[in-house]
């Protein structure tokens, strides 16, 4: 298993740990190096050190407010368990950047109406957050609930997808049609 971290301006340091199969964590920002090597020391030796360091550089590129394709990024699912990976891979693949969905509504859109304590459970125990996107998952009376990264954080990253989201439209809008 690879890891790699870096500061982040404004956000602290993060951190990637990767397995041959793909990122299997992410440290999100903390105030020291030293608090994200502890969480990556599973994650030592150079195993597919070149995604981790790929993946840094997108986190990176997300924090500071670029648009970066984070779903392409490969996920090693096997530290998650098959219940909560098809909540995450539901997330992952149903809110876009810029919106949020409540707790309720991403168990029904799994299949499980009745289950939105278990999807609290799945983004609590999510081991790639960012990658997949806990944070846009809010409480149906629209407060944040909780996140792993503490409420503060979950704030700061909506703001940011907010930001990017509406400059990505904002480009779309202005880019002159091509004549055909």
């Amino acid at each position: 298993m690879g890891a790699a971290m870096r500061k982040v301006e404004g956000w602290g340091w993060v951190g990637v740990g990767t397995t041959e199969k793909g990122v299997a964590r992410i440290v999100l920002p903390k105030s020291s190096k030293e608090a994200v090597e502890k969480a990556l020391q599973n994650f030592r030796n150079e195993v597919n050190q070149n995604l981790a360091e790929i993946c840094l550089q997108a986190i990176s590129r997300y924090l500071n407010g670029e648009p970066t394709a984070l779903e392409q990024i490969p996920i090693d699912w096997d530290f998650v368990p098959p219940i909560h990976r098809s909540i995450l891979l539901t997330l992952r693949q149903t809110v876009p950047l810029g919106q949020t969905i409540t707790y309720g509504e991403l168990a029904r859109r799994c299949g499980m109406p009745k289950a939105a304590r278990l999807v609290g459970q799945a983004m609590a125990k999510n081991p790639v957050p960012i990658l997949v996107p806990c944070h846009r998952v809010i409480r149906s009376d629209g407060s944040l609930g909780g996140f792993s990264g503490g409420t503060t954080l979950k704030k700061k990253l909506l703001g940011l997808e907010q930001r990017i989201s509406s400059t990505e439209v904002g480009v779309s809008k202005t880019k002159p049609s091509k004549a055909r």
